[in-house]
């Protein structure tokens, strides 16, 4: 959908360097990005509620944008002058708010923080973390003094970082173990503490070392992320012309008049409001149920695992139905041949499971993640052969990538429109990896190692990624880590316990086992929408990088006060407790029990990538072919656990409405599923409005 240009633009958006990136439109984004690192924690760990950054279409950054779109257009005209953003300007504080939405959650600071705390907090003479690996753990990665446990203080391998602490204040020297304690409990008599004699009392001090070295680390990451999302840019947009299904919502509701006065005429599609009528009022229905038990409810979500009780049966997995509209709205919007396959190949792992115990062989699980072993080790397999399969694809823009980079033209149209020169996005990829290596090889990983880890790491999101953009999946994970990757090939024990007690950090504190918050997604939706809003790009990099700057201070300092006022125990299990321990249990495994080489999960890897080989040539080669590879890669992951049924849903009423109506019935039913995707957002807005104002905690509306 290509927006037309706006008719009557004020002097600052026509002029031709502005590119609709308007100040105040960065201000209203930043200020929203804010708003976002305060509500996240508090609606994600306070209130236990509905987690309004677990998806690429976060629900935090769609209400704003709603919001920024709609009230100042309901206003009245003398009162919304001075206020109404023209579109534009709302998609440029959209982006804003968008980049920094998954920080303050799974793409940061709810799995860091926690991380950094978890390990001291949940040591005991039962799991024996302290004698284990509490020694090889880096002082300036974490904010206890080391030197504060008599059994390992004799060898920490990093005395060198207590002469560099020397030369710091002694309000920024690393703290008592006490400091976990609070950080978990609460400071004393917290509650009755007022903010300011709450902000004098929590220890920041000793969270400001770790804090910035992670932070940067971090950001060297995002710089790459960054860079990576526009050399890929062009590829995916134009020359492939990938759906990218999570950003027509938001377009449609700007319109094909941007900068028009009125909402757009999808706010008057009367079909439209149909679809938004149905999960508003189921969800407002269930929701009361929740607050008064007495009021029936609609029940969205089921167990279908008692019905497999009997053998082989029962090693199906986990098999339910979960019912999001948004879901059943965005796989409306896919190929048939893409919603077909995604739920298809999930019931194929799941028959394979069943087969596999029939032949006498356990099930077992990879650690962490509810997919089966052999399941996981065929995902990898095709993930492996897909991102060769992308880059396969891509050689011919990647070549021209290397010949503007070796040779710059300012003038030439395939790199002026990117976000920065391709010899910049080039330079800030080696330069950012080395960077990586530097600071890991300093906390005591071994360089090689970390080379490895980070381009596996960096394999797996460009994939997720190319799985929303394509998929319109509406969160991504995959069900390994860059350590369960090289424990196949290498075994555990020839990495060490050294470089396994900094993966268990990385992995978890810059949240390379959950990617569902992480950056990329994000940015290939921003660049996206400023092509078809005729964005400056450039122009909009550097108030990008400043949103995400706001939002993980925000954050930070919000986590640390609703931490130490009410006590980590008291908020959401997954963040503040499960989470923390997750990796130092593996970790504990590894070291006691060391993994060897696994040459049956290899075999397994290879069939995967021969499956995904013969996928990608028959969707090359054949029309009629009716699979899709990213069925087959996502396998039975827990997105896929969680979709399944939605998916199935979108498929089977889009498949017979073509099956009956063509396409002239798909278009004029088009705005009702999307309808469906804006009821259900605006539903879990409003209750978690009525929860934050009532103080009822617990009520979450997605589970995923």
């Amino acid at each position: 959908m290509q927006l037309s240009a706006r008719p009557t633009p004020s002097r600052e958006e026509a002029s031709p360097r502005t590119g609709g990136i308007t100040r105040r439109a960065v201000l209203v984004g930043l200020v929203g990005t804010a708003l976002l690192g305060v509500a996240t924690p508090y609606s994600d760990l306070f209130l236990r509620g509905t987690w309004i950054a677990c998806c690429h279409l976060p629900i935090g950054a769609f209400t704003l944008f709603l919001l920024v779109l709609v009230v100042p257009r309901l206003a009245l005209r003398a009162l919304a002058r001075p206020l109404r953003l023209s579109g534009r300007e709302v998609l440029v504080s959209y982006c804003l708010m968008l980049v920094g939405a998954g920080i303050p959650s799974f793409g940061l600071t709810e799995y860091l923080i926690p991380t950094l705390a978890g390990a001291f907090y949940f040591d005991s003479p039962e799991n024996n973390w302290r004698l284990l690996f509490f020694r090889h753990i880096p002082q300036w990665l974490v904010p206890v003094d080391m030197r504060a446990f008599p059994e390992v203080a004799g060898n920490l391998s990093t005395g060198w970082v207590y002469g560099l602490y020397r030369l710091l204040p002694a309000w920024l020297q690393p703290a008592d173990p006490a400091l976990i304690r609070t950080f978990y409990e609460g400071l004393p008599q917290a509650e009755h503490l007022g903010l300011r004699a709450l902000v004098a009392a929590i220890p920041w001090g000793a969270w400001v070392v770790p804090l910035v070295a992670w932070t940067v680390m971090a950001y060297v990451v995002f710089w790459v992320v960054i860079c990576l999302s526009v050399i890929m840019r062009r590829q995916w947009v134009e020359r492939e012309r990938l759906t990218y299904p999570l950003v027509q919502l938001p377009l449609e509701m700007v319109g094909r008049e941007p900068d028009a006065p009125a909402l757009s005429a999808f706010f008057r599609n009367r079909l439209m409001w149909a679809g938004f009528a149905l999960p508003l009022v189921i969800h407002s229905i269930n929701g009361w149920h929740y607050y008064n038990p007495a009021v029936p409810q609609v029940p969205l979500n089921g167990d279908l695992n008692h019905y497999f009780v009997t053998w082989p049966w029962q090693q199906i997995g986990i098999l339910g139905v979960w019912t999001h509209f948004s879901a059943i709205g965005f796989s409306f919007l896919l190929p048939t041949e893409l919603s077909f396959s995604l739920w298809f190949c999930f019931f194929l792992f799941k028959l394979e499971a069943v087969l596999i115990t029939a032949l006498g062989y356990d099930v077992t699980y990879v650690p962490n993640y509810p997919v089966p072993s052999f399941a996981a080790y065929q995902m990898l397999g095709a993930f492996l052969m897909l991102a060769g399969g992308m880059i396969w694809a891509a050689r011919p823009h990647l070549a021209r990538v290397w010949e503007l980079a070796r040779h710059p033209q300012p003038d030439d149209p395939a790199e002026a429109e990117e976000a920065m020169p391709y010899r910049r996005a080039l330079q800030g990829i080696a330069c950012g990896l080395l960077a990586l290596v530097v600071m890991t090889a300093a906390a005591g990983l071994n360089p090689l190692l970390a080379v490895v880890v980070f381009v596996l790491f960096l394999v797996v999101l460009l994939v997720l990624s190319r799985f929303v953009a394509e998929g319109g999946l509406l969160f991504i994970q995959a069900p390994f880590r860059p350590t369960d990757m090289m424990a196949l090939a290498l075994g555990t024990g020839p990495l060490g316990t050294q470089n396994l007690t900094l993966l268990a950090y990385l992995e978890r504190g810059l949240s390379m086992f959950d990617l569902r918050g992480f950056l990329l997604p994000f940015l290939n939706d921003i660049w996206k929408m400023s092509g078809l809003a005729n964005l400056a790009q450039r122009r909009l990099l550097p108030a990008l990088l400043a949103a995400i700057g706001v939002a993980t201070a925000t954050s930070y300092v919000t986590l640390l006060l609703l931490a130490y006022r009410h006590g980590a125990v008291t908020m959401e299990p997954w963040f503040a407790i499960w989470s923390p321990q997750q990796p130092f249990q593996v970790l504990k495994s590894y070291l006691e029990n060391p993994l060897s080489p696994n040459l049956a999960g290899l075999q397994l890897c290879g069939l995967g990538a021969l499956v995904m080989w013969w996928l990608l040539l028959m969707r090359a080669r054949a029309p009629w072919w009716p699979f899709h590879p990213i069925g087959y890669a996502m396998g039975p992951s827990w997105p896929m656990i969680q979709l399944w049924f939605s998916i199935m849903v979108g498929w089977a009423l889009k498949a017979t409405l073509l099956r009956f109506g063509g396409m002239r019935a798909f278009r004029a039913a088009r705005p009702a599923f999307l309808g469906l995707v804006l009821g259900e957002f605006v539903a879990a807005a409003l209750w978690i409005v009525i929860d934050t104002a009532t103080g009822v905690r617990g009520h979450r509306m997605f589970l995923f």
